[in-house]
């Protein structure tokens, strides 16, 4: 199916003009390189932005995540306080019961620690909270003065976590209640105090830090508008995100790494970073439109100057094509009216290439043409007058005249009568076919040769054939028609019409003026003419004027006849059905005379 569907798209390629062709092909040769010098132009500088852009964004990312572990670290280190004073590690290992006042020393302790975490310098702790495993605690919040917990640290969501590890576990943004109007916004580090000595669970230590203070680490770095940043911790629940629109599936994104990703319907390039310290990963987005903005500027610049490259291309090509093809269309169309038998045609010669030189011996071929036409014309003339001549040498009408003359007179002898009428009559008809020079004669004179042609064909069918001759006017019995125009049509008749039927057939022939012309009708009431043979005698009729082939038939050298003398307006019309009879119409100018 594609072979074919190709074959006929070459094939009507083949059969387009030149200057189709021609520009066609150049606007293909011109347009199709640069389609494919700039596509790969705008791949590989779109594919080298991006490619230096994603190096830059990761460094970028990179860098934010290093400030922020150094800023965790700090935080860390804060939460290993408890270890350095012995007597909070009492505290915790103490047996007291939830809700037992501190003592002085414990009040101590306690507020030297809480002094400590919050005047560090380099982390803004806003809130500490110290668990027992005996059910001490201390809790110090920004909204409050310190106080015990009022739930157990058993009912935080952190608890599953931090049981199971030593190490500090970073809790992502999460909201703490508050006397306030409203909570506040944290981050926080929690980890278990063990025991130095025996290793044994004594409580947990949590501290709180605000999200903005990873905003403010965020911010030190250059950012432009158009990038997204956010963190998620190693729960998938996000710590922070600079831009309130910001919405992804971060579930995938683990390690270190740059991929094009698209949101929403729009492409962007994607930079992941996870901390080793925090398990928290770092994510910057940024449209990769952005990014190609300049590349777009460049595509719509190199567009433009292919665009107007290739329309002026197309232009001067379709131009020289048409300088091209002109002299070959004007030899199509000379040739064409060489073949209608014009021949007095001639290109004029504008140039010596191939085209000139073509014209040329176009010129010289037509003169050629022209001279052996006219010779050969000369030649069948020639050929035909004398085959003329040797026939009417080898018919002797007198011979004829006196052999019919002998027959007639024996017949006569021997009293039968219908052989002396057909050979009277046929001895008229010969004469009048024969004898007579003059191309028109009368209609009378031509009624006469048919009577008698019929009278011939009476005596050979008997009963079987009638004839009758209907004329209008007396009038039109003087009126010109070309000899020998109806005895061929009669005879028609009889044969495809009555010979070929059963039973009488008639013969009418009529003769009456229509509209200025001479209309001849000759009909009979045989079995008449099949369609497809009417449909082809038709066409004949129309082809006959126009083509010397055409031939062979009695009503078509008829309609030729008057044609070729009268104009094509006049000759020979049919019409048959089968069964029912044929009608032949005969249509000649009347005499001005007349």
């Amino acid at each position: 199916m594609m072979a074919q569907r190709i074959g006929r798209t070459w094939q009507w390629f083949r059969n387009r003009p030149l200057v189709f062709k021609f520009t066609m092909v150049s606007f293909v040769l011109i347009a199709l390189p640069l389609a494919i010098t700039g596509y790969l132009t705008y791949a590989s500088y779109s594919s080298s932005i991006q490619r230096n852009v994603g190096k830059y964004q990761a460094d970028f990312v990179r860098e934010l995540t290093t400030n922020i572990d150094t800023f965790m670290n700090e935080l860390n280190l804060l939460s290993l306080l408890p270890y350095q004073s012995p007597d909070i590690m009492d505290y915790l290992a103490s047996g007291k019961k939830p809700g037992t006042p501190w003592t002085w020393d414990e009040r101590v302790a306690l507020e030297d620690l809480s002094k400590r975490v919050f005047t560090n310098g380099r982390v803004d702790v806003i809130g500490m909270y110290l668990y027992g495993i005996s059910g001490v605690s201390y809790v110090h919040r920004p909204d409050g003065v310190p106080d015990t917990a009022g739930t157990s640290y058993k009912e935080e969501p952190w608890y599953g976590k931090a049981s199971a590890t030593g190490k500090g576990i970073f809790l992502g943004s999460h909201e703490v209640k508050s006397s306030r109007a409203s909570g506040y916004q944290v981050f926080s580090i929690v980890r278990k105090i063990r025991s130095i000595d025996t290793g044994e669970d004594l409580g947990y230590f949590q501290l709180d830090v605000e999200v903005r203070a990873i905003r403010n680490k965020i911010n030190q770095l250059s950012m432009n508008n158009n990038e997204n940043v956010a963190i998620f911790d190693s729960d998938n629940q996000l710590v922070y995100k600079n831009h309130d629109t910001f919405e992804l599936d971060e579930s995938s994104y683990r390690g270190t790494g740059t991929v094009i990703v698209d949101r929403n319907g729009q492409k962007e390039l994607l930079t992941y970073h996870t901390s080793p310290l925090t398990g928290w990963t770092t994510i910057e987005t940024v449209p990769v439109s952005v990014l190609t903005r300049d590349t777009v500027a460049v595509r719509n610049y190199f567009v433009a100057i292919a665009v107007a490259s290739c329309g002026l291309a197309g232009l001067l090509m379709t131009l020289l094509s048409v300088r091209i093809t002109r002299p070959i269309s004007q030899l199509r169309n000379m040739m064409k009216k060489v073949e209608r038998g014009d021949l007095d045609v001639s290109i004029p010669i504008s140039s010596r290439d191939e085209v000139g030189q073509l014209s040329q011996s176009f010129n010289v071929m037509v003169s050629k043409l022209s001279d052996l036409g006219y010779r050969l014309y000369e030649t069948e003339i020639r050929e035909k007058h004398a085959q003329m001549a040797a026939l009417q040498s080898q018919i002797n009408p007198h011979f004829l005249y006196n052999t019919l003359g002998t027959i007639s007179m024996y017949a006569e002898l021997q009293g039968n009568r219908e052989v002396v009428r057909m050979t009277n009559n046929l001895s008229r008809l010969l004469r009048y076919s024969i004898t007579n020079s003059r191309s028109e004669v009368t209609l009378a004179e031509e009624l006469q040769h048919v009577r008698g042609y019929m009278v011939i064909q009476q005596i050979r069918f008997e009963e079987r054939l009638g004839f009758d001759v209907r004329v209008q006017e007396e009038s039109l019995l003087e009126q010109p028609v070309i000899r020998l125009m109806l005895q061929p049509i009669v005879e028609n008749s009889i044969i495809h019409g009555i010979e070929k039927g059963r039973g009488r057939g008639t013969v009418i022939l009529s003769a009456a003026r229509e509209e200025g012309r001479l209309v001849i009708t000759v009909e009979d009431d045989g079995r008449g003419v099949p369609e497809a043979d009417l449909q082809e005698l038709r066409s004949n009729l129309r082809l006959a004027p126009l083509s010397d082939d055409i031939g062979g038939h009695g009503l078509v050298n008829v309609h030729r006849r008057i044609a070729l003398r009268y104009g094509h307006q006049y000759g020979v019309a049919v019409d048959s059905k089968p069964f029912a009879g044929t009608k032949v119409v005969l249509t000649l100018p009347l005499a001005t005379s007349m």
